[in-house]
């Protein structure tokens, strides 16, 4: 089968852990959380240090597509996709972008159900950002989830990427 990387589009709190969480179990797929070096980086260096985080973030990617082991990139492409591109075709793999397309009332209801203040107050921004990886990279998503699938997003997303590991295994 040749190796390929499950990734995400969307906002902060749109669903994209629990997705990768159930895609890794129905298709024993390491996850590769941006998240847990985030709070790595907070808790060794008792704040958050964005360069420390990048280049911690960074060698440990590499070090993963060196592998050659197809995973699921647990994080929002949204403003770095260019970046991991760049590194998926030079290591040779195939990819799938599940983009959260939810609308900005689904998100705020998430976000005060999880209680993400400071995601509330960056509603707009995140949206945004969302709208704009989409305007330029819409044509490379494997699936779009709208809010009238956020419920079933985790069979929509499973089916989704079946299909298109069976198709790419038969090329």
């Amino acid at each position: 089968m040749k190796k390929f990387c499950i990734t995400f589009a969307g906002a902060v709190g749109s669903s994209k852990s629990p997705i990768a969480n159930y895609l890794s179990g129905k298709l024993n797929l390491p996850v590769f959380n941006n998240d847990i070096i985030r709070t790595e980086v907070q808790e060794d260096m008792g704040k958050f240090d964005e360069v420390e985080y990048k280049k911690r973030r960074n060698e440990r990617a590499e070090a993963l597509l060196k592998s050659g082991v197809s995973f699921i990139y647990d994080a929002s492409v949204d403003r770095e996709w260019d970046l991991l591109k760049k590194w998926l075709i030079r290591e040779k793999y195939n990819w799938f972008i599940i983009s959260l397309d939810l609308s900005k009332d689904l998100l705020l209801k998430l976000y005060k159900i999880k209680e993400y203040a400071d995601a509330q107050q960056r509603l707009e921004q995140l949206f945004l950002e969302h709208q704009v990886f989409l305007d330029k990279y819409s044509k490379e998503v494997g699936v779009h989830i709208t809010d009238e699938q956020f419920y079933s997003r985790l069979s929509v997303a499973y089916i989704a990427v079946k299909e298109s590991i069976t198709t790419h295994a038969k090329l």
